[in-house]
C-alpha cells in the first residue's frame, strides 16, 4: 500500500509520452497545399486535360527603357518586364480547404512553362527563352510568370536619313516548339490603347519613342508545316538630332563660309589655295568622324554623308578655280591681250549683271612692273618731268579704245623712226631706251633692242662718232607728245589691268556662284529631303495606330 501512488504516477508519465510521440506535428497550410497540388504533378506535359485544347498564353509586355541601339551592329537593347498567364487546369483548389489561401508562389521550376522565345534574339550570352525564377499560382488555375530581362535584339538599321532618321525595331515573341494547334498567344492589353506598358518608361537621351504596336503574324518552321502563331512589337523611334547638327552640321557650315572667303582673297595674297585645302581636310575629318557612327554597309550613303560629300567637291573646285584665278591674274605680265569674247563677256555682260565698274585707266595707274622699277622704260633726253609724261600719256590714252591706242602708237613710232637722222653712233633716236623685254610689238620690240645696244655704246663713248670727234645733238623741229618707251609702258599696263580685272569678275562670278550652291544644298539636303521623310513616316504612324484600333 506504500508503493502504490510512485507507480501510478509513473504510469501517467510514460502514457503521456507515448501520446505525444505518435500524435503528428503541425505543418503549414501552405506548405500543405503546395504538397497537395505537387502530388502527382507532372510538368513536362501541357497542363490541359483535354489533349484537343488550345492553350491560350496571355502575353504582356512592360517598356522600361530603351537603353542603346548599336547601329554598327544594329542590336536594339531595351530594359522590359514580362507577363505571360495561362490557365493549368491540374493546379486547382479550394480556398475554403486551405484556409482560404487564394494564391501562392512557388519555385517556377516545379510547373509546367511555356517555352517562349524572342526570334530576333541577338545576345550572346542569352539562349533568349525566358527564365523567371518564381510563379504565381492562383487557385482557379491561373499561372502568372513575371520575367524581367534585359533584351538584345537585331534591328534593321537604315541609315539613308542619318541623322534625321526613324527607325522600326521589333521585338518577336513565340513558342518555339508547340505549334498553333497547342499553344496560342495573345496580347493582354487588347483593350488599351497601347499595347506596351509605358508608365514607368524612362526616355532615351539619343532616341523618341514615337509609338509602338502589335500584330500577330503565323510562321513555319523549316521543321514541320504545322502554324507557329507569334506576337510581334513594333517600335518606332526617331533619332534626336541635336547632337549632330551641333557638333557636325553648324561647324560645317561654318567651314562653307570660310571656303567663300577664298573668293575674296587677292590673288597677290598667295592664301587662296592654301585656305581651301585647309577645309578641304576639316571636311575630311568630319567625313572620318561620320564613318566611325554609321553601321559599315553599302546598300545606302547617309544623308550627312552626301552633303559632306557636296561641300567637299564645291571645295575642291573652288581650288581649281583659285588656281585658274591666279593664272589669268598674272596673264597679262605676258603682253598678249585676253581674247575677245573673254573680254566681252567678262567686262561688258557680267560686269554689268554683278554691278561692277571697271576703269582700265584708273587701274593701269596702279599697275607697277618690274620691268619699270628696273627702269627699262626711262626718258632721258626729254626735259619735263615724268608725271608730265604721265599726264600727257593718259590724256592720249583716255581719249581711245585700248584697240586704238595700239594703232595709234605703232603710226606714231614709226612716223617718229622716219623723222629722225641716222647717225652710225646713234640710229633713229638715241634718247629712248627700248623694253628689256617684248612688248607685244612684233618686229619694232626687237628693232628697239637694236636701238638700245647702239645708243648704250654711244653713251659710253660720251656721244662721240667713231673718229673720236664730239658731234652736237641733232635739233628736233618737234617733239613727240609721249616718248615712245613710256607709250608702250602703258600700253602693258594696261594689258596687265585688264587681265587682273578679268580675273576679278570670275572671282566674284564664282563667289556667288559657291554662295547659292552652297545655301541650296544646305536647304535642299538638312532640310526639305528631312522634313519630307518625317511627313512620311508620320503618316505611316497614324495609318498603323488606326490599324490597330479598328482591329481591336
Amino acid at each position: 500500500m506504500v508503493h502504490m501512488p510512485v507507480l501510478g504516477d509513473s504510469l501517467f508519465y510514460i502514457t503521456a509520452f507515448f501520446i505525444g510521440v505518435a500524435s503528428p506535428v503541425s505543418v503549414p497550410d501552405e506548405q500543405r497545399l503546395f504538397e497537395d497540388l505537387m502530388m502527382g504533378y507532372e510538368k513536362s506535359v501541357r497542363p490541359v486535360i483535354n489533349a484537343n485544347t488550345i492553350l491560350k498564353v496571355t502575353f504582356s509586355l512592360k517598356l522600361n527603357q530603351i537603353i542603346d541601339l548599336d547601329e554598327r551592329h544594329q542590336v536594339l537593347t531595351t530594359n522590359v518586364f514580362i507577363d505571360q498567364a495561362w490557365r493549368d487546369e491540374n493546379l486547382r483548389w479550394e480556398p475554403a480547404n486551405y484556409s482560404r489561401i487564394r494564391s501562392i508562389r512557388v519555385p517556377s521550376k516545379r510547373v509546367w512553362l511555356p517555352d517562349t522565345f524572342i526570334y530576333n534574339n541577338a545576345d550572346d550570352g542569352s539562349t533568349g527563352f525566358m527564365q523567371g525564377t518564381y510563379v504565381l499560382l492562383n487557385h482557379d488555375g491561373i499561372v502568372v510568370w513575371p520575367v524581367p530581362v534585359k533584351l538584345k535584339s537585331s534591328c534593321k538599321v537604315d541609315i539613308t536619313y542619318f541623322p534625321f532618321d526613324d527607325q522600326e525595331c521589333i521585338l518577336r515573341f513565340g513558342s518555339w516548339i508547340y505549334s498553333g494547334s497547342w499553344i496560342d498567344y495573345r496580347s493582354l492589353r487588347n483593350d488599351t490603347e497601347s499595347p506596351v506598358d509605358l508608365t514607368t518608361y524612362v526616355n532615351n537621351s539619343e532616341w523618341d519613342l514615337l509609338s509602338v504596336t502589335l500584330k500577330k503574324n503565323i510562321r513555319t518552321h523549316s521543321c514541320c508545316d504545322d502554324p507557329h502563331p507569334d506576337i510581334t512589337y513594333v517600335l518606332h523611334i526617331r533619332r534626336k538630332t541635336f547632337y549632330y547638327i551641333f557638333n557636325i552640321i553648324v561647324p560645317c557650315v561654318m567651314l562653307s563660309a570660310l571656303t567663300l572667303l577664298t573668293f575674296w582673297l587677292p590673288p597677290t595674297s598667295g592664301e587662296k589655295i592654301t585656305l581651301g585645302l585647309s577645309v578641304f581636310l576639316a571636311f575630311s575629318m568630319f567625313m572620318l568622324l561620320i564613318a566611325e557612327e554609321v553601321p559599315a554597309t553599302s546598300e545606302s550613303v547617309p544623308l550627312i554623308g552626301i552633303y559632306l560629300c557636296v561641300v567637299m567637291t564645291m571645295t575642291s573646285l573652288s581650288v581649281i578655280m583659285a588656281v585658274i584665278v591666279i593664272n589669268l591674274y598674272n596673264k597679262g605680265h605676258k603682253t598678249k591681250r585676253a581674247p575677245a569674247w573673254l573680254r566681252i563677256l567678262t567686262l561688258s555682260w557680267l560686269s554689268k549683271l554683278l554691278f561692277l565698274k571697271h576703269d582700265l585707266i584708273k587701274f593701269a595707274k596702279d599697275v607697277i612692273l618690274d620691268d619699270e622699277r628696273k627702269g627699262a622704260y626711262a626718258c632721258r633726253k626729254h626735259s619735263f618731268s615724268t608725271k608730265q609724261k604721265d599726264d600727257l600719256l593718259y590724256q592720249e590714252l583716255e581719249t581711245l579704245s585700248l584697240e586704238n591706242q595700239f594703232i595709234r602708237n605703232r603710226r606714231k613710232a614709226s612716223k617718229t623712226e622716219e623723222s629722225l637722222p641716222a647717225t652710225p653712233g646713234n640710229e633713229k633716236g638715241e634718247e629712248y631706251q627700248s623694253l628689256k623685254e617684248g612688248t607685244g610689238e612684233g618686229k619694232e620690240s626687237k628693232h628697239a633692242d637694236s636701238e638700245m645696244s647702239d645708243s648704250e655704246g654711244t653713251r659710253d663713248n660720251n656721244n662721240t662718232t667713231k673718229n673720236g670727234k664730239h658731234k652736237k645733238d641733232t635739233p628736233r623741229s618737234k617733239i613727240p607728245e609721249v616718248c615712245r618707251t613710256r607709250s608702250a609702258l602703258y600700253q602693258r599696263k594696261l594689258i596687265v589691268a585688264e587681265w587682273q580685272q578679268i580675273a576679278s569678275v570670275i572671282d566674284r562670278v564664282l563667289f556667288w556662284f559657291y554662295f547659292v550652291s552652297t545655301v541650296a544644298s544646305y536647304i535642299l539636303i538638312l532640310v526639305v529631303v528631312p522634313n519630307c521623310n518625317y511627313k512620311k513616316w508620320n503618316e505611316e504612324i497614324w495609318r498603323k495606330q488606326q490599324n490597330y484600333h479598328s482591329s481591336m
